[in-house]
């Protein structure tokens, strides 16, 4: 999962648990979710592009480098049995179906004629050793936590893989769509030496000097660590021929110069856009393409300090941040007041759109009013006001226009803010001690569930130091609501448990959700791309949609 942070280069992932996608069990479940790949009608080759990634991927090997820039490069060269459809729910990958006979087992069936980019087979071994590497702690994976519950991992047919688990949960088959999932050639790696220091482990896999290969679009051609990778096309996917030939990827950490390098036609393109200066990018003759990132930033308040022990202290919160006004003038329009932790797009699966919009309206509205912030704070333990910090990451110029923002309205009810610019380093380090009576965080995931935020954020598992149950909220019906909906396959059920979870979380208030961010990527006036999704970074995203105008 991805830790949002706000303005820095490298959003790097974290080690925490997480629930993915909801299943559908029986049509949807094994039947995927339609074309992942390009039209039959490819349109004609581009030769050679270039983008731009700023965070330096520390490797090419997965399971020891969990970041959005290897992400960005190895989706590209490497898939999982399952993948994500354009509507971020699951799809077959090199599996081309799967079901689940019970609550604690997946059958997940291989792809007939799928090769490796060497042109050798994948077999039901390469699929049962790769997943097994991240469960392997002489490599101490950071996303061994996927496979918490997994029992065992078995071919049990020559194109069969199935997996037991250890308790039923629903979210598993979604492991098999993203980095943790990721398909290694098991002969490749274990023709690398090991290191003699650390046996079991083979540093030098994913080094410039053994690029892993893979069965996706593109193959690996070179690997510069801090300055490129070059990828180039492999002809024999399963999906189709590639239409763009050859790829760099330049590692550009400072965000004006991957802007400059788009501007003079150095680059054709770049992830990551600062959301509120798209303007700024688009004036280059860019094309700014902004999709909901599936992100929440929120103002999460220690209900076991004062003064936000007293709910009607923390319900004047609620009415403090001016939602709509921080989208426009901070964000520019890209993304929208929110009054829930989930962003309505992690209910895919389990509710539509327009039920999603139902039950939100249930919920208390993302409004700004100082008169009932005012009337609550009368009734709290503090009536005539409090002084409270609010630490933001000094590399984050977005968090701070909007502590700024609230600072300034919560004086006019006799609450003041004081607002420290620390490094980002520390920032997190506090949040996780749960130390702080009231901090600002933002977090987006690498799948849209809608059990995911609630488990992290609002269940009594995380509200030990460590986790990211920075409210330290507890609440046994909160709690039991969240299993419920972590080990069900039944998407009715999940959908009602996590309704009233939500429901009276939004009563109690220990968070105040802020709002749902997009994400941006730039790409030049001769380029178009159809197929940019919040989680491009764990789907084959140069093979989605991207022509010549």
């Amino acid at each position: 999962m991805r830790l949002r942070r706000t303005g820095m280069a490298g959003r790097h992932r974290i080690r925490a648990s997480v629930a993915i996608c909801a299943i559908a069990v029986g049509a949807a479940l094994g039947s995927g979710g339609g074309a992942i790949g390009q039209s039959p009608a490819a349109p004609a080759d581009i030769e050679d592009l270039s983008f731009a990634i700023a965070g330096n991927p520390p490797s090419m090997f997965v399971p020891n480098a969990w970041t959005t820039g290897t992400g960005t490069v190895m989706s590209l060269v490497q898939e999982g049995l399952l993948a994500f459809g354009q509507d971020l729910a699951l799809a077959p990958g090199v599996a081309d179906s799967w079901e689940a006979p019970d609550a604690t087992t997946f059958v997940f069936h291989l792809r007939p004629g799928v090769t490796f980019s060497d042109g050798t087979p994948v077999t039901a071994e390469d699929v049962v050793f790769s997943l097994e590497l991240n469960r392997d702690p002489r490599l101490a994976s950071p996303m061994a936590f996927f496979y918490v519950n997994v029992d065992t991992i078995t071919a049990t047919a020559d194109d069969e893989i199935t997996v037991t688990l250890t308790k039923p949960d629903a979210t598993f088959p979604y492991t098999a769509a993203h980095m943790a999932g990721f398909i290694f050639q098991k002969a490749q790696y274990e023709a690398t030496p090991e290191d003699p220091a650390a046996p079991g482990t083979r540093p030098s896999f994913g080094s410039p000097d053994v690029l892993p290969i893979g069965t996706g679009p593109y193959k690996l051609v070179s690997f510069t660590p801090g300055e490129s990778v070059v990828l180039e096309a492999n002809d024999a996917y399963w999906g189709g021929r590639p239409n763009v030939r050859n790829l760099t990827i330049n590692i550009i950490a400072d965000e004006q110069a991957r802007l400059l390098a788009l501007q003079d036609g150095t680059l054709d393109g770049s992830f990551y856009v600062p959301i509120g200066q798209a303007d700024q990018w688009e004036q280059t003759g860019a094309t700014v393409l902004s999709v909901p990132a599936l992100a929440i930033q929120t103002l999460t308040m220690n209900v076991t300090k004062p003064p936000f022990d007293d709910i009607h202290a923390r319900r004047a919160m609620w009415y403090l941040p001016d939602r709509e006004g921080i989208v426009q003038a901070v964000l520019q329009g890209r993304g929208r007041a929110a009054n829930a932790i989930n962003p309505p797009e992690m209910w895919a699966g389990v509710l539509t759109p327009e039920e999603v919009t139902e039950f939100y309206g249930t919920l208390l509205p993302p409004e700004f009013s100082i008169e009932k912030a005012r009337e609550e704070l009368a009734q709290s333990a503090t009536p005539d006001g409090f002084t409270v910090d609010l630490k933001i990451p000094a590399d984050s110029s977005e968090l701070s226009q909007v502590a700024q923002s609230l600072a300034a309205n919560a004086a006019q009810v006799g609450i003041t803010i004081n607002v420290q610019a620390i490094d980002g380093n520390q920032f997190f380090t506090d949040y996780y001690a749960h130390e702080d009576s009231l901090s600002i965080y933002g977090y987006s995931p690498d799948f849209a569930d809608p059990s995911n935020y609630p488990f992290l954020f609002l269940h009594s598992a995380n509200a030990v130091p460590g986790g990211l149950n920075g409210s330290v909220y507890t609440n046994d019906a909160v709690d039991a609501a969240i299993d419920t909906a972590l080990g069900s396959l039944d998407t009715a059920e999940r959908a009602e448990v996590l309704k009233a979870a939500l429901t009276q979380v939004n009563e109690d208030v220990p968070i105040v959700p802020l709002y749902w961010a997009d994400v941006a990527a730039a790409i030049g006036p001769d380029y178009q791309w159809d197929g940019f999704t919040a989680f491009w970074y764990n789907q084959p995203w140069l093979f989605r949609g991207f022509t010549t105008r």
